[in-house]
């Protein structure tokens, strides 16, 4: 068994910044949380999200965001960036979000320009060959950092938006 991995619960265009795991936190009258629950097969084969605070590797653990505006005007412009754990791999395809939002991921995709590229799915990386020689291929899931929402609509005043992303345990 392995404790599901600490992270940094989130990160918003408004530089707020927190080193917690299921905590709630405001920054000018916008609250979020991080919460997890693991991705288990019932016997009728659908999925089912159970809340433990052990995983064996193999496991597929589910991340959600829940953000609420407490303003009393909407948030535009709101990214909500979050990264991918060490222990764990980002799983394409399961991200969420319950506002029209642009996902993109966070990796190393180009050799010669040091740093974390955010790039739309789906992502490719430049990779120099021994001979020198560079080829495009497509950006692994294991080289993910970090994802994120760029919201296209606003938060509205005293709503609450939902984000989602899937990992599977090394």
């Amino acid at each position: 068994m392995t404790r599901i991995p600490m992270m940094p619960l989130f990160s918003l265009v408004s530089a707020v910044s927190l080193f917690a795991f299921t905590v709630q936190a405001q920054a000018q009258g916008l609250s979020s949380e991080m919460s997890f629950k693991v991705v288990e097969m019932t016997e009728d084969g659908t999925e089912s999200l159970v809340e433990r605070d052990t995983v064996r590797p193999g496991e597929m653990i589910e991340y959600a965001i829940t953000h609420h505006n407490g303003m009393d005007a909407d948030l535009l412009g709101l990214a909500v960036a979050v990264p991918v754990p060490a222990g764990v791999t980002y799983v394409p395809g399961n991200e969420t979000s319950s506002l029209p939002a642009n996902f993109e991921v966070q990796a190393e995709m180009e050799p010669e320009i040091p740093g974390l590229e955010w790039s739309a799915l789906p992502a490719f990386r430049t990779v120099i060959d021994a001979t020198g020689a560079k080829r495009r291929e497509p950006l692994p899931a294991e080289a993910i950092e970090a994802v994120r929402w760029n919201l296209d609509a606003a938060l509205s005043s005293g709503e609450a938006a939902l984000n989602s992303y899937r990992v599977v345990v090394n």
